[in-house]
């Protein structure tokens, strides 16, 4: 178990928020004037094992706020060495920390997860019975976080609140995505966090850490010949591989995923872009009553598992915006000291923008800007377009011997080198590589919620992977990722169903929804697709064979083929921002001025720069026969060609994709391809759309622009 410990010690000190790495109180105004007695003591848990608890309470009368949280990374130690634990108990607020059952001088054997409910709720009921503990809040990031989790719809009457981070309420979620098992986090913790006495390998390569570990076949039998010892928990996560497998909703796993809905305090749940528990964290919030969600709270930072920021280009000066340690001990002090009940608030950032949004929800359900692969034309890199083309393929061999390796990625953890939003390979890099990208950007557009990829497909093999990364390619050529996924033919049409078959050579569509990012793609940058079938060690090596992924002992190469154009049109949608804006907390004010869309009203600087309105000048207007000689030359990038009623109205600067030069006309909100009845005394506004945000809204109609008029209504003159 020391080993354990201090193989982990330099992976998981950042979770302990103040254990080592300090104690920010920047933004705290409670003065740090109390003396408070620290006791080392055993505790009852469950099953009759005592636990190792630390108290830090405060010199006084009481009663006092009290802390909790539970660990199984501290080592065991008598001595009063939380920074944070000492800052809390300055301040007036008790702090309890306690070690999981054996680990840190507790007793009994620690079996990751099991035990945390049981042994957590008699640490609560303890705490219900001691006339010196006021109220409780429960904290803790990482398995931290789990040990708040599992007891939350359980909690005596003491306890007011929840504030909690990184952790998923699914465990298959954090574990599986479409039958392909993340290794990088949960093969690599399996071998530090084992309890058994097993052979640890070394990760003295920071680049292929466990690496072959993580490639041994079968890997069912990974632990026995590498590690010299059985992993049976282990070897349950990795040969349950489906969804519905009833491994994922009984026992522990299941009582986790049920608790959510149950929970009745205020929470605060804190969650990373880039962060392997985000899609789970999010889920919690999600899951929560109606009125529990209205007095808690979401926040999602730039940052890692261990609250690094990323990606570190462009700017990020506003990234650290959001100080934890402060935010933690308010949000405390106001629940327990001051009593004052929490109010709802989704805060995101956005990389990119480099600013803190506050959101009505995250992520939305807004409208989709869609975005098509074309395979066609003489080129190795394929492009990215507004339309479907002409029907074409691309193909390549995939050979799990040789698999593409993770270069940034948000499920990615003990791979430190690679994780995050990374600088991307330069195009064809690898023949199994098929890169896609769009021409350069009008200007800004902000995508908000999930990348949705469609990609029609077929393979040689009964069952392989695809994988999908989309990234931003920088006006300097760089490119960063933003997000990735993964589909395999066997999970194609649910990935959270039951495998299916597949018949070699058939042509599929798969689909590949990412986790949620709020990522603003800025002005002349382009939009980069690839498509390959292997994305190690983030995730498995599929091995072209059907069946279950880890007691496949045998490779073999695939034939993989992309098919693209209007009979199979593979396509990725971006969310748009729109539909979920709010306000914004720091950065740039994106919440000005309004533009009426046909649909309801937008933010015009949320439209970027390229939004142009034309303000009417009512005894101007009148002396115009139609509103094309009005329009002529006031509106800045429209041009009008032809005289009178048999007038057209050109956008400047929109590449023609549909066949057109017409811009989308819309009439208070209804689509028209005629306005010359439209007199000019009747007009009351005129905006002209000409950037990405067009086709955000309109989709493939707006490509070429949109032109916005909204005419008086009657009692408006």
């Amino acid at each position: 178990m020391k080993r354990i410990l201090a193989t982990l010690s330099a992976v998981l000190i950042p979770l302990l928020s103040g254990a080592q790495m300090g104690f920010d109180s920047s933004g705290i105004t409670v003065p740090d004037d109390h003396a408070y007695t620290f006791t080392d003591t055993l505790l009852a848990g469950g099953g009759g094992f005592r636990l190792s608890t630390q108290l830090y309470i405060p010199e006084g009368e009481g009663p006092w706020p009290t802390v909790v949280m539970r660990s199984p990374y501290l080592p065991a130690s008598a001595k009063d060495v939380l920074l944070q634990a000492r800052e809390y108990a300055k301040r007036g607020v008790a702090y309890v920390v306690q070690r999981c059952r054996g680990t840190g001088g507790s007793e009994g054997t620690y079996e990751p997860n099991i035990y945390e409910r049981e042994d957590g709720l008699a640490l609560l009921s303890w705490l219900q019975n001691e006339k010196w503990c006021k109220n409780i809040v429960l904290t803790g990031a990482s398995y931290m976080a789990l040990t708040c989790w599992i007891v939350a719809d359980s909690l005596p009457d003491k306890v007011k609140g929840i504030y909690l981070h990184h952790y998923g309420v699914d465990r298959y979620l954090s574990a599986y995505s479409s039958g392909m098992f993340r290794q990088d986090i949960l093969t690599s913790w399996a071998i530090d966090n084992a309890k058994e006495n097993i052979r640890r390998p070394s990760k003295s390569d920071p680049m292929r850490v466990y690496f072959d570990e993580l490639l041994y076949r079968p890997q069912v039998d990974m632990a026995k010949d590498k590690l010299g010892a059985d992993l049976p928990w282990y070897r349950d996560w990795i040969t349950h591989t489906e969804y519905t497998d009833p491994y994922w909703h009984e026992g522990v796993w299941e009582t986790l995923r049920s608790i959510p809905p149950k929970i009745k305090v205020p929470m605060t749940i804190v969650a990373g872009h880039f962060d392997h528990h985000m899609e789970g964290t999010i889920l919690g919030y999600d899951m929560l009553p109606e009125e529990t969600k209205a007095k808690s709270r979401l926040i999602v930072g730039a940052w890692n598992h261990s609250y690094q920021t990323t990606p570190s280009f462009g700017k990020t000066a506003h990234a650290k915006d959001f100080n934890l340690d402060a935010d933690t001990f308010n949000w405390i002090y106001s629940l327990l000291v001051e009593g004052k009940e929490p109010v709802q608030e989704v805060k995101v950032y956005a990389i990119g923008a480099d600013q803190w949004m506050t959101l009505k929800k995250w992520p939305g359900e807004g409208d989709v800007f869609p975005m098509y692969l074309d395979a066609a034309g003489e080129t190795d890199i394929k492009s990215l377009s507004l339309k479907a083309g002409k029907n074409s393929s691309v193909e390549y061999d995939y050979d799990p011997s040789d698999p593409v390796l993770s270069v940034g990625g948000e499920t990615l953890f003990t791979s430190e080198a690679r994780r995050g939003s990374r600088q991307q390979p330069e195009p064809l890099y690898r023949p199994d590589v098929k890169t896609f990208i769009s021409g350069p950007l009008l200007s800004s557009f902000v995508i908000s919620g999930s990348v949705k990829a469609t990609i029609y497909v077929s393979s040689d093999a009964e069952d392989t992977a695809f994988t999908f990364r989309i990234s931003e390619v920088l006006p300097d050529g760089k490119a960063y990722n933003i997000r990735s996924g993964i589909a395999t033919l066997a999970f194609r049409e649910d990935r959270l169903g039951s495998r299916g078959t597949y018949t070699p050579g058939q042509i599929v569509p798969v689909t590949i929804t990412t986790n949620p990012i709020l990522w603003r793609l800025g002005e002349g940058s382009r939009i980069r697709v690839d498509i390959s079938s292997s994305d190690f060690p983030q995730y498995s090596v599929h091995s072209n064979y059907p069946g279950v992924w880890s007691e496949i002992g045998q490779t073999k190469v695939a034939h993989q083929k992309i098919y693209t154009g209007k009979k199979y049109p593979s396509h990725i949608d971006l969310p748009d921002l729109y539909s979920t804006l709010a306000t914004v907390s720091s950065g740039e004010d994106m919440n000005e001025e309004l533009v009426n869309i046909g649909y309801g009203d937008i933010n015009k600087k949320g439209l970027t720069s390229s939004v142009s309105s034309l303000k009417i000048n009512k005894d101007d207007i009148a002396t115009y026969s139609t509103i094309f000689d009005y329009i002529k030359g006031r509106v800045p990038g429209v041009q009008v060609m032809g005289n009178g009623r048999d007038a057209r109205v050109i956008i400047r600067g929109i590449s023609t994709v549909n066949g057109s030069n017409d811009p989308l006309i819309l009439v208070d909100g209804n689509q028209t391809d005629d306005i010359s009845w439209i007199t000019p005394t009747s007009v009351k506004s005129v905006e002209v759309l000409k950037d990405a945000a067009s086709c955000a809204i309109y989709g493939v109609q707006g490509a070429n622009g949109v032109i916005l008029i909204t005419t008086i209504k009657p009692g408006e003159r």
